[in-house]
């Protein structure tokens, strides 16, 4: 008689680890058929992904904003964009107002310029300047922007440029050099503190470069000598090849004045006109309109310091309008 409670363990335990061995193989195929899925899934299943978020909730990254989701449709989009601004710039004219192309090499150019302010006057030549859709550069003193700083920052908004014409525009400055830059540098200064930039490294001497003042505190040999210094400080210094006679005794005949002008003006195709905006000038002001309309008319681009190019710069000097050579 067998006895049911005989058991061979060694059998035992080889069925035993062979129904072990099958589950575990079993699991096993399982476990890699599910992340062979999940994997097949994220690889061909198109743009849909989950993000787990704090409240471990899934969202949908379809239906995210599209700055949230830097796909290529975005980036595109932003590709164009800033092409777009790039070509805006390209395109843009510096003052924002002339309609000629204030850069093109060619062609006859009018800087027109005005001395000694800003004053109550300045307020209306910038109203004739923006009527007629043209800008100038105004070459200021130090001691008149302390109290008109508002004109001087209306005008530069307006697209105009400012520009240093020393402090005092006292001719006793041209004593010694250092009494010239102990000036020049007090207006360097409130021009920073005012403008909120530097100066630019233009400007134009009281008098200009040629004057005779100056023969009475340096002697004549003084401008030659500060004007060779200045340039190797690295400035532009800027004198005028038309005068508009608003300082002589045609100031307050505005139709002579003008007949100044045109006559000065016949021949050149690059012109730095002068003019002063100083409060006793309102014929000047008067015939300002009519002096843009004549320049218009005969072709020329109105310019100014405020983005001159290299080329303008050189053709200055080639021209002796500015850094020219004082020799006595």
């Amino acid at each position: 008689m067998i006895d049911v409670f005989e058991i061979d363990w060694s059998d035992f335990m080889k069925r035993f680890f062979k129904i072990i061995l099958i589950v575990f193989l079993s699991l096993t195929f399982m476990v890699s058929f599910f992340a062979i899925g999940t994997i097949a899934q994220g690889f061909f299943g198109g743009n849909s992904k989950t993000v787990n978020n704090s409240d471990n909730n899934h969202i949908d990254e379809n239906k995210l904003p599209k700055e949230e989701v830097k796909g290529e449709e975005v980036t595109a989009i932003e590709d164009e964009a800033q092409e777009a601004i790039e070509e805006a710039i390209r395109n843009k004219e510096p003052n924002n107002i002339n309609e000629e192309n204030p850069l093109a090499n060619g062609g006859k150019k009018v800087f027109l310029t005005f001395d000694d302010g800003p004053t109550k006057i300045t307020t209306e030549i910038l109203e004739i300047l923006k009527e007629n859709q043209v800008n100038a550069s105004f070459f200021v003193i130090g001691k008149l922007l302390i109290k008109n700083t508002d004109i001087a920052l209306k005008a530069y908004e307006e697209g105009n440029m400012i520009l240093p014409h020393t402090y005092t525009h006292d001719y006793s400055i041209y004593s010694t050099l250092e009494t010239f830059y102990e000036d020049f540098y007090a207006i360097e200064k409130l021009y920073e503190e005012v403008m909120g930039f530097k100066a630019p490294p233009i400007l134009r001497f009281p008098g200009g470069s040629s004057n005779h003042s100056s023969f009475d505190y340096g002697g004549r040999e003084f401008m030659p000598l500060l004007t060779e210094d200045i340039k190797k400080k690295g400035y532009y210094y800027i004198d005028w090849n038309v005068n508009s006679g608003d300082t002589g005794i045609d100031f307050n005949d505005g139709e002579k004045m003008l007949e100044n002008i045109k006559k000065a003006s016949e021949g050149k195709d690059f012109i730095v006109i002068l003019f002063h905006d100083t409060e006793k000038n309102k014929e000047m002001v008067s015939i300002l309109p009519q002096v843009i309309e004549y320049y218009r008319d005969n072709g020329y681009t109105f310019r100014t310091f405020r983005d001159i190019t290299e080329e303008e710069l050189d053709k200055m000097i080639e021209l002796k309008l500015s850094n020219k050579p004082i020799v006595r």
